[in-house]
């Protein structure tokens, strides 16, 4: 592929953006260890607010690939073991009264296999705190997204090494990384830097403030950011046992799209805490993210040296990922990150 010049990229991004409809775009490509970062549009729809390097979006889903590391790294200093049930270690009050509610390990959560729903409830209120857990299929036997599996292992880590959330990601990932534009939890200093989620491309939504930390969607972030974790976490193994960062990397499970299984399920299986995708250039590792009013992506090649991550914030975001994987890496080659997920959302 004939490489694009910084400038015919940005004018693509702009094409793109307009195409779509979305009011803020970040993004970060990676060839080896050379970053360009590129941002496009507005924070907030109709205001000359822009986004730059600095602008915090909401990573949604990819939250999930950090707490993912965050286990292996408690995982490491021996303070949890993968397939050891959870309820051995803490007794969560909302599967008390569950049969087989008993039997999900961390294995089942890193690849939605614990047969809990995505959501019981109105996350992230009270109520939905209080709400009992019901499985849909006895843990382990089949696949189902779920954000409520990740809730369960953030609190079992939580009552381990009796500290927050928060605190676990900061300590194993945010500051041994150097991720300094991040934050797992909604802090009032980011008022004025992070970006709107929009309904679309005129409408913005409230500000987003996740006062309490989910390990399923509440990071705040740059693309920068995140990609400085790809490439030390995923790519590097850096603070894990090399036989911990292989474990992490390699398929652990099959996926499945929709009730009775995809043909194309093969081209997507899961790793431990992220998917995968084979296609004719080999193996990449990806995931996506929707939060209300963003949309968010990240994929990368170890054998190519080559990683995408891009943030949108708006709802209308997801078909850009396909137009941004074609722009970046070329049309002669099928992604099935884009094609197995459309009009599904994480």
């Amino acid at each position: 592929m004939r490489r694009a010049s910084a400038q015919s990229i940005r004018q693509s991004l702009e094409d793109i953006a307009k195409e779509i409809g979305i009011p803020g775009m970040q993004v970060a490509f990676a060839r080896g260890e050379h970053v360009n970062l590129y941002n496009y549009g507005v924070k907030k729809y109709d205001t000359t607010a822009y986004v730059y390097n600095e602008t915090r979006f909401q990573a949604a889903s990819l939250t999930k690939v950090v707490a993912a590391y965050t286990f292996f790294r408690l995982m490491d200093k021996g303070l949890i073991e993968l397939d050891k049930p959870l309820w051995d270690y803490y007794q969560y009050d909302r599967l008390k009264n569950t049969p087989n509610g008993d039997k999900i390990t961390a294995r089942m959560v890193l690849t939605h296999r614990s047969g809990l729903l995505n959501w019981q409830g109105n996350v992230p209120s009270d109520a939905w705190r209080a709400t009992p857990l019901t499985l849909q299929f006895e843990p382990g036997t089949d696949y189902m997204y779920s954000g409520e599996g990740f809730y369960f292992l953030q609190e079992t880590l939580e009552h381990i090494t009796n500290k927050s959330f928060q605190t676990l990601v900061e300590e194993e990932v945010l500051r041994p990384m150097g991720m300094k534009n991040s934050n797992i939890v909604w802090n009032d200093s980011l008022e004025n830097i992070a970006a709107y989620g929009h309904y679309e491309l005129t409408k913005p939504r409230k500000l987003g403030k996740y006062r309490k930390s989910n390990a399923a969607y509440t990071l705040y972030t740059t693309a920068e950011d995140y990609m400085r974790f790809i490439q030390k976490a995923l790519l590097e193994g850096f603070g894990l046992k090399k036989s911990t960062h292989k474990l992490m990397m390699q398929k652990a499970a099959e996926a499945k799209k929709g009730e009775n299984g995809d043909p194309t399920d093969k081209y997507v299986p899961c790793a431990l805490g992220l998917r995968m995708q084979f296609n004719e250039k080999g193996t990449a590792y990806w995931h996506t993210g929707s939060n209300p009013g963003f949309r968010c992506f990240f994929i990368t090649y170890p054998q190519r040296g080559e990683t995408l991550v891009a943030f949108m914030n708006t709802d209308q975001g997801f078909p850009a990922m396909k137009k941004l994987l074609q722009l970046f890496f070329g049309k002669d080659q099928t992604f099935w990150a884009y094609d197995w997920r459309e009009g599904e959302l994480d």
